[in-house]
């Protein structure tokens, strides 16, 4: 059998994108000489008048060309019925998110004796921390939004977005498809699992290391790394324990900022890493549906609209939107105690009254410096907890958030929808320019200045809630070919340690380390 892509084929709304007829017709084979399954489905929004699905097949086929139609080769899925040998080689993997999961499933799957440390909790207790935090009730620094088995992600949208091009994000997509997500996260050209269904599909995942004979410590924090003649073998725990093996993972995750500080002390070769800050800004999902679909918003066949926008300010600075969760909620994401940080959430089925996205800015190296942070490789992260702690204060204490009006942010007449804030801690009104630096809050204005021409209204309605500064993680501990950093057999892997940017690029990064680990 000869398997081909089909070209992109379009679609109105309310018909079936799986008319298989329709898709040999355009290829030109019979139905009854060829399988065909959906392979891509995205929204076609440009023109309000027309808005339509655009879909792409594949087709296999005893035919040796098709027309609207090129060759195409499946993905390997390594992870679907791995060899498993047995080895006596352990490995540590510090840290429970896409990172660590991933590496930890694919080396417990082959044959390694793999133990996973987590600082936080597992899934189940770590959803009754952050829901009584969400009400109101104390904060744990050890089980929160940002710490416990999952990572951050677990907590946000589930968004399976990335701009990474790797064969091995097929093997992500279909581990978390074995894991109970939803089945079009394989077809959607903007997949999502969603912060209730990703809590019990962490957990399988969970439970696949476990029966590939993979362990578990977690409510456990790494305090030190066991190093002889430049080469890591263990981890020292917070019980008093050491734990040895021949590779440690370090996939920490980018609000670990103990880790970064043990990791500059003991002199391991680090350097800042640009990244972003700014707000969440928030509209009804009702304005931001009519923003994109026009008279189609309210079609049954389309979900809550999104949005991607950016607008680079000088050579140095751009802002743009993040993380955006349609149909979702601003969430308090901070990681230690006396800090407020945001972070967007949304359910499967997106249907809160808002939308939310991050309205971040650019922050170079020189930015930090001259805001009187240092040049050191932990500059980024001592001003991210200087934003984070005056957030705090500003809003009042009790985790109580600062906000303000788009219009008054911008000092521009209110025109179009009042917003209320759906940060559940609740919302303290003030001037968000006492909180972030003039260049950023300049910069902000200019995006929202650009963003207003693209959709109308955007920068003239809706309520901004601070401070976003979770992007990304402020610092990246260098690794060489073998993904060693300068100590030996410490493996720096993920979002955390500056090579990623989100669940699916973490995952595949995780994948790329523990295959090279395996392979060698």
């Amino acid at each position: 059998m000869n398997t081909f892509l089909t070209k992109p084929l379009k679609f109105k709304l309310g018909q079936n994108v799986n008319d298989v007829q329709a898709v040999c017709k355009f290829v030109g084979v019979s139905p009854s000489k060829a399988k065909v399954w959906l392979y891509k489905q995205s929204v076609d929004a440009r023109k309000k008048d027309d808005v339509h699905f655009v879909c792409s097949y594949v087709v296999q086929t005893d035919k040796s060309q098709l027309k609207n139609a090129t060759p195409f080769s499946l993905p390997q899925d390594y992870l679907e019925n791995p060899t498993k040998t047995q080895r006596s080689q352990k490995v540590i993997v510090v840290g429970a998110g896409p990172a660590g999961l991933f590496s930890a499933r694919y080396l417990s799957a082959v044959g390694f004796d793999v133990t996973v440390v987590e600082k936080g909790a597992d899934v189940e207790q770590r959803r009754l921390d952050v829901e009584e935090f969400f009400r109101g009730g104390k904060f744990n620094p050890k089980s929160n939004v940002q710490f416990g088995l999952g990572g951050a992600g677990t907590f946000s949208d589930g968004k399976l977005t990335t701009g990474i091009s790797s064969p091995l994000t097929a093997t992500v997509f279909n581990e978390f498809v074995r894991s109970g997500a939803p089945k079009e996260i394989l077809t959607s050209n903007l997949p999502h699992i969603g912060t209730d269904k990703l809590v019990s599909v962490v957990a399988n995942l969970r439970n696949s290391i476990v029966q590939s004979g993979g362990k578990f410590l977690f409510n456990t924090t790494v305090t030190n790394f066991v190093v002889q003649n430049g080469v890591c073998q263990g981890v020292q725990l917070d019980d008093g324990s050491t734990l040895l093996a021949d590779h440690v993972l370090l996939c920490c995750g980018h609000s670990a900022r103990d880790v970064f500080q043990l990791l500059c002390n003991m002199g391991v070769e680090m350097q800042f890493k640009p990244f972003a800050v700014g707000v969440r800004i928030e509209h009804t999902r009702d304005f931001v549906n009519k923003s994109q679909y026009g008279m189609f918003a309210t079609h049954k066949d389309l979900g809550s609209a999104s949005y991607k926008l950016a607008h680079q300010v000088d050579k140095t600075h751009a802002c743009y939107s993040f993380c955006m969760c349609p149909g979702g909620v601003v969430v308090p994401a901070n990681s230690t105690e006396n800090a407020v940080v945001v972070n967007g959430m949304s359910y499967h089925a997106r249907n809160q009254v808002n939308s939310n996205s991050a309205l971040v800015v650019s922050v170079t190296k020189e930015d930090v410096e001259s805001y009187g942070f240092g040049t050191d490789c932990l500059a980024g992260m001592r001003f991210q907890q200087h934003l984070e702690n005056l957030a705090f204060q500003v809003g009042g204490g009790n985790y109580v958030a600062p906000s303000q009006s788009v219009a008054s942010f911008c000092n521009v007449q209110q025109v179009g929808e009042t917003v209320t804030p759906s940060y559940p801690r609740g919302v303290q009104q003030c001037n968000l320019h006492d909180i972030l630096p003039q260049q950023i809050c300049h910069c902000l204005e200019q995006g929202l200045q650009a963003f207003n021409k693209k959709i109308h209204g955007f920068g003239t309605s809706g309520v901004l809630t601070g401070v976003e500064t979770r992007t990304s993680s402020p610092v990246k501990i260098l690794r060489n070919g073998a993904f060693h950093s300068s100590i030996a057999n410490l493996y720096p892997v993920g979002e955390g340690a500056g090579y990623a940017g989100g669940i699916v690029s973490s995952a595949v990064d995780g994948l790329r380390v523990a295959m090279s680990i395996a392979n060698n």
